[in-house]
């Protein structure tokens, strides 16, 4: 078990190791930085810009339309015009660069709670708007989102992985050895 924890510590402690640990932790820092971006309106968080909305009728032969929430204060100003509850249960649009899908997660006769994923084609970025639906408003719950940017956001933790792995295995080499040395000489 000592010469597993030596062979461990001196692979931590090989510079060749730290695009490794890097890596990971560029993985792990990307996934830390989208938790922490999530965004949740009952934790008196703000929705992200990005934030949209399907209603029916659809527009151009489509089944739905897609609204941004920018867009919506003007649009239910149109006397009911459209309707916030959908009447299929899940319903996808695709342009040539944007793919738009929704699904009703919750649906009771008054309200629907629908999230609706925005995914780019090009893998920029994906995203997901979750809110409250009635016939004639919507109420943002959550949005959260996969954006490539997140990767230059990581570099500080995968940098401070890839030292915290290194330092640690030079610390827990050199400990070992110096254990070695002390019962080699009783």
């Amino acid at each position: 078990m000592k010469r597993l924890i030596k062979i461990f510590c001196l692979i931590l402690a090989t510079a060749g190791f730290v695009p490794v640990s890097c890596t990971t932790g560029m993985v792990i820092g990307q996934k830390i930085i989208k938790k922490l971006d999530d965004r949740y309106v009952s934790k008196g968080d703000k929705v992200h810009s990005f934030f949209i909305v399907v209603a029916e009728p659809g527009e151009l032969n489509n089944p739905f339309q897609v609204i941004g929430l920018s867009q919506l204060e003007t649009l239910t100003n149109n006397a009911g015009s459209l309707s916030f509850m959908m009447s299929k249960p899940s319903g996808k649009i695709e342009t040539e660069s944007i793919s738009y899908s929704y699904e009703i997660l919750s649906d009771t006769v008054s309200e629907q709670i629908i999230e609706v994923i925005e995914d780019q084609k090009d893998g920029d970025r994906t995203s997901w708007s979750r809110y409250r639906a009635t016939q004639d408003k919507i109420t943002p719950i959550s949005s959260r989102m996969i954006y490539f940017g997140y990767m230059f956001n990581a570099f500080p933790y995968a940098f401070g992985i890839a030292l915290a792995l290194y330092f640690f295995g030079r610390t827990l080499s050199t400990k070992i050895s110096l254990s070695d040395k002390k019962s080699s000489l009783h």
